[in-house]
């Protein structure tokens, strides 16, 4: 039955409930729930020999199938996203719909359910429909990552990663599966066990990587042991691929993201001796094509496809390179190199133009703006300076570690627990303001709608709306360690803290 015809039945029953249904009828809305999720019923028992039973049950039993069935209709008309498919959301966008997400929250307030003991991991939760993908790492020796503060403090953090050894433990890689409604564990599904051939810092993870999903498969990624997998939405692993483990620059680890667009999924595996970016057929994992740098360098940002005004690029990042290639075919769109990349954090885009800067814990790179539709090696002979179809270069405005995100007029960078706002246009400061009660964001910021979600590695959360002044209108806490970007699905907020998942809203 679909959705006109369940309107129809709703306003004939409120008129005459006995004109409509038989002794025994079931209301099926399975239109409203996504393919392969349980559909919603309203069950009604009638009388034969009670008629007059039959009114008051029925006007009673279907006064409450009619307050569902509007809500749900509601949520529909107000076309709340219940998908957040991928790192930093559809297409690595950080932007959702505006939805009714709560103002303030905290472990007293608007906490709609909590899940522990899901596993070590700064992946990001993912949601498709109701059910919310994780993944993890899992060992019988402690795995919980460090802080920045304390995770500076480590001789990696002083380029003496060299010093590392090989980590001896055994790992067991997770994919997970909740339900977006209770935080109910739906399943888990091992992809590999083994002992990690590289070791990492000790403030990252072994399941840093942010799977992606569409409508039938969930794809998962995992550095360190060089795993990829597709699996279906119910768990079941479809097929597996292999890749060698990279050793990456001073033994931090690994962190790149999938991405994913038209049912191609894209790996970026850029470490020390090699730096390659895979196409995989998601249905089959086959290799459609690959790309390799002639110089390889680490990078733990994050490819992104971008969709433009001219056409859909992937964008690729890291060291001193930005790349752009077709989708499809893996050709070499543009290019650009003696500039300081994105190599922690990603891309940020809009329609017309996208954003990049790399920043480390010695210096702040320049903010550079590029428009659609360049092509060629656009490589500018001074480091760092202006190029060709480039908008606009702005010295010391690069991210660190968290990305920027662009609402199309202006542009949010987060540094440490500051927050900078600069014109899309033109590349101009238009405020720089710190973070009240917020030490470090590592998270990348979500745009909801009007307002920008931050979240400081503490656990203290600010709602910031946007426009040319600094106005917080919001904000919450976590109890916990946060480095993960926070997912926003059906007017919920997902943070995951160091062993937890926190689900906000949604009530």
């Amino acid at each position: 039955m679909g959705v006109r015809q369940a309107t129809l039945m709703l306003a004939l029953a409120t008129a005459n409930p006995l004109a409509c249904f038989p002794p025994r009828m079931s209301l099926n809305v399975a239109s409203l729930e996504p393919k392969g999720y349980p559909s919603m019923h309203f069950v009604f028992h009638l009388s034969v020999k009670k008629p007059w039973h039959n009114a008051f049950r029925c006007k009673r039993l279907w006064s409450v199938g009619v307050c569902m069935f509007a809500l749900v209709h509601a949520g529909m008309a107000h076309g709340t996203d219940v998908t957040f498919p991928q790192f930093r959301g559809s297409g690595g966008r950080a932007a959702v719909e505006d939805q009714p997400i709560p103002l303030q929250w905290d472990a007293n307030n608007q906490l709609a359910w909590r899940a522990s003991g899901i596993g070590s991991g700064w992946s990001q939760p993912i949601v498709v429909g109701n059910r919310v993908f994780i993944t993890a790492a899992t060992s019988d020796k402690p795995l919980a990552p460090k802080n920045f503060a304390d995770g500076v403090r480590t001789p990696q953090s002083m380029g003496l990663g060299f010093l590392s050894t090989s980590p001896k433990l055994q790992i067991t890689w997770l994919v997970k599966c909740l339900d977006l409604g209770s935080g109910q564990l739906l399943w888990t599904t091992e992809i590999e066990q083994g002992k990690p051939e590289f070791g990492i810092h000790p403030s990252n993870t072994y399941a840093t990587e942010t799977p992606v999903a569409d409508a039938e498969r969930v794809y998962v990624y995992f550095g360190a042991s060089g795993s990829v997998a597709a699996l279906t939405h119910a768990g079941e692993k479809i097929w597996t691929r292999q890749f060698s483990p990279q050793k990456t620059s001073n033994n931090f680890g690994t962190g790149s993201s999938l991405a994913i667009r038209a049912g191609k999924v894209f790996v970026q595996n850029f470490g020390e001796d090699r730096a390659e970016l895979i196409c995989l057929d998601g249905s089959t994992g086959e290799t459609l094509w690959t790309q390799s740098r002639e110089k390889p360098e680490t990078s733990w940002s994050s490819p992104i496809v971008w969709n433009n005004h001219v056409r859909d690029e992937l964008i690729v990042s890291g060291g001193n390179q930005v790349s752009s290639y077709a989708p499809d075919s893996g050709e070499v769109l543009w290019t650009v190199s003696n500039v300081k990349a994105p190599t922690a954090c990603s891309v940020a885009m809009d329609q017309q133009q996208i954003y990049f800067g790399g920043s480390d814990p010695f210096s702040t790179g320049p903010l550079f703006a590029v428009s659609a539709g360049a092509a060629g090696d656009l490589t500018p002979k001074k480091k760092n300076s202006a190029f060709e179809y480039c908008r606009w270069v702005t010295d010391r405005a690069a991210p660190g570690m968290a990305s920027p995100v662009s609402t199309g007029t202006l542009v949010y960078v987060p540094d440490k627990n500051i927050l900078r706002c600069y014109r899309a246009e033109s590349g101009e400061l238009v405020y720089q303001q710190r973070l009240p009660d917020i030490k470090m964001v590592n998270a990348s910021p979500i745009l909801i709608g009007d307002k920008l979600l931050l979240v400081g590695e503490e656990g203290n959360c600010c709602l910031v709306q946007t426009g040319e002044e600094f106005q917080i209108v919001g904000g919450g806490r976590v109890d916990d360690t946060v480095w993960a970007t926070p997912a926003v699905a059906g007017g919920r907020i997902l943070i995951r803290g160091l062993d937890t998942i926190y689900c906000f809203g949604g009530n």
